[in-house]
């Protein structure tokens, strides 16, 4: 194999769904890694389904460019490269169950094919990309490696070789491994590189026991052309995964899982050998997504949940949790979340409704300003420029769907109609200068990082250099990264050990579940108590109810420390009673449906298909005293079909009871017949 040909760093950008982030500190990596853009105009793309088909819009004028491109079969995840060059598409082909499809972006069309894997759209024509099962995610690291290659991994939940994920040199565009995954696993569709380039992640959940896990995969170049891949299972608490990050300092590994206790942050730290640190998000909580950056502050993660938005520390453990309802208006309930590239602002979707949130997070939960999107559906896909200037939303709607830019500094939204139903959107780069022409200069000792202008003296992200991000917790100083006065270097993280959870007051002293911690001190808060070496709200919780170890009734509610019975519910003889679906309380305690009738909402309904004959909800197609029609009774021996009485054969009708003359004595052979004293009737005869 050859490697001497010319590559272009790709995007990480993971898709689809919480897989689509490979977090906004990797731009500037990609910068340096790949020089500045040399696109004329940016463009952002959608991949639709139904149509099957990516199409290119206009950045600056939210105009198609041209016809849209089709694609073979359904798209699931979608890339551009930071020149501008080049998309890719990764679909489920019909024909070799997965493939990955290239555009050329200067022409809109599909890549022509070519020999020997010297054009990338022989990606989509090799049949060995078909034996590995359809894609999931897909990523692309951050730059490229020795000798210039540069990979992107594919993830395969399930095909020939059981889970796993296949390896694509990018310089040359040929597949070159695969890595098995394990075994019992049901990877979720997240997968997300470490902005150093050294592991890619990708979590999931066990199939036999339940047990959520973390896979951490290295693939690695041997001598010459050999190469193989590792991979490690790392245990984690709760079972159904819902989201995954990694900070900007690659340190940190972030899952989002769930049980039946609720939520769960499962804290991963590379630097200590692996260890995990989990922390319990309360009842009925469901992580959605994660979103991890950095700021002035320094790094955070924000995670969107159905009851609470959670922002997290430095040191991956929830710092603070606000309910939804006194964030957002009319009833939002954040969904996908993505952070601007200076991790100042934050954008939510709504999962039911058609809106986006703009939150301010420089400094925590901040000022929130609500943007109304054209279609009635809610959004499908959430992406922001690398610039940070505009974040692009893609909806479905009555005749296709709609892709919406919105204006970071003024909120202004336009949108475009586009063909399908989008699934994914990628957004190309920003040529320097913000035309794509002429050389732009930057004031001062400011550099040109990622299509900005930086002061890389003092720029965390980009400390001396573009893409060098300084360690959670350090400042920039003179582009020197720096752990400020006040604050303690634990493992490879500058720490504020007053009131960081995880090392209150030293570093590895972590605060039990529900502590905080103060002036360096692990302190229940104000109105809750320690019960089992937790710190819980006697208040509320269903297990310590007014007390330590006081546990309310599966029916009940724990409300103001007494355990009560849940809303819709009432004490019906003493035991707590849904009395809207209680065919015994229907609508209130004793109140009884008659048989056969059912409680809805409180009301005792004969269901459809039935009717009320003396007092009972029956079945008149089968009912023997109530055959086709109430007070028909039908014979003995009859049977009620279809409303009508029925005697069966080889039955006949004997005296007004259907009987079988094959074994009645009284009626053996034929109606009437009677057999003697002591004898029986066997097959129509006395015997």
């Amino acid at each position: 194999m050859d490697d001497s040909d010319d590559s272009a760093a790709i995007q990480a950008k993971n898709t689809p769904r919480g897989a689509r982030r490979a977090a906004s500190c990797l731009l500037g990596v990609f910068a340096v890694a790949l020089g500045p853009s040399s696109a004329s105009a940016q463009s952002v793309y959608v991949a639709s389904s139904v149509t099957n088909t990516v199409t290119p819009i206009d950045v600056s004028t939210m105009a198609v460019k041209g016809n849209p491109v089709p694609l073979s079969a359904q798209p699931v995840a979608l890339v551009v490269t930071p020149d501008g060059k080049t998309v890719l598409a990764a679909i489920l082909a019909k024909k070799f169950s997965t493939a990955l499809t290239v555009i050329d972006a200067t022409r809109n069309a599909l890549e022509p094919s070519g020999r020997m894997g010297k054009t990338l759209h022989d990606l989509a024509l090799r049949k060995s990309l078909g034996t590995f099962g359809p894609p999931a995610a897909l990523v692309l690291e951050p730059h490229p490696r020795s000798e210039g290659r540069l990979l992107a991994h594919t993830l395969v939940k399930n095909g020939n070789f059981g889970p796993g994920v296949s390896q694509f040199n990018l310089k040359r565009v040929v597949w070159i491994h695969f890595i098995r995954g394990k075994p019992d696993g049901n990877y979720a569709e997240l997968m997300a590189v470490t902005p150093d380039n050294a592991r890619f992640y990708v979590p999931g959940t066990d199939r036999k026991s339940g047990q959520a896990f973390l896979s951490e995969f290295n693939f690695f170049f041997m001598s010459g052309q050999s190469h193989t891949g590792l991979r490690k299972d790392i245990r984690l608490a709760g079972g159904a995964v819902g989201a995954l990050g990694i900070t900007p300092d690659s340190r940190l590994v972030i899952v989002a899982s769930q049980d039946a206790t609720g939520g769960i942050v499962n804290t991963v730290d590379r630097a200590d050998n692996d260890r995990v640190q989990s922390f319990g998000l309360g009842s009925g909580v469901i992580p959605r997504d994660l979103a991890i950056g950095r700021n002035a502050g320094g790094i955070f993660g924000l995670l969107t949940t159905n009851q609470v938005l959670v922002r997290l520390s430095a040191s991956g453990i929830p710092a603070a949790a606000t309910a939804s309802a006194t964030l957002f208006p009319g009833n939002f309930i954040p969904d996908k979340v993505e952070l601007t590239p200076d991790g100042t602002v934050a954008y939510m979707t709504d999962g039911a409704q058609p809106f986006v949130a703009r939150m301010d997070v420089s400094t925590g939960f901040g000022a929130v300003r609500m943007v109304r999107l054209p279609s009635t559906s809610p959004p499908a896909a959430l992406a922001i420029s690398p610039d940070g200037k505009f974040v692009f939303v893609a909806q479905k709607d009555s005749t296709g769907g709609t892709v919406s830019r919105i204006d970071v500094g003024t909120n202004e939204v336009k949108s475009v109609a586009v063909q399908g139903e989008p699934v994914a959107l990628a957004v190309g780069p920003v040529a320097p200068g913000g035309t794509g022409s002429g050389t732009p200069t930057c004031p001062g000792t400011a550099q040109l990082c990622g299509g900005k202008c930086v002061a890389v003296d003092i720029d965390a992200a980009n400390c001396g250099a573009c893409g060098h991000a300084c360690p959670a917790g350090d400042i920039c100083i003179s582009g020197r990264c720096e752990c400020p006065p006040g604050r303690q270097i634990c493992g490879a993280a500058c720490l504020d050990v007053t009131t960081d959870r995880g090392n209150c007051g030293r570093c590895g002293r972590a605060c039990i579940p529900g502590d905080v911690c103060v002036s360096g001190q692990c302190v229940c808060p104000v109105g809750l108590n320690v019960c089992s070496s937790q710190c819980v709200n006697e208040d509320t919780d269903r297990r310590n109810c007014g007390r330590c170890g006081n546990v309310c009734a599966a029916d009940e509610v724990c409300s103001s420390g007494r355990c009560t019975c849940a809303p819709s519910h009432e004490v019906c003889n003493g035991v707590c009673t849904e009395t809207q679906n209680s065919v015994a309380n229907c609508g209130r305690c004793g109140h009884a449906c008659i048989p056969g009738d059912i409680c809805v909402s409180g009301n005792c309904v004969c269901p459809a298909g039935r009717n009320v004959c003396s007092g009972q909800c029956v079945n008149l197609d089968v009912n023997l005293r109530n055959c086709g029609t109430c007070g028909r009774v039908c014979l003995p021996g009859d049977s009620c079909v279809s409303g009508r009485c029925v005697c069966p054969d080889p039955n006949k009708v004997c005296r007004n009871a259907c009987v079988d003359v094959e074994t009645d004595p009284s009626n053996c052979g034929t109606c009437g017949r009677a057999c003697a004293a002591g004898q029986k009737c066997v097959g129509g005869r006395c015997g």
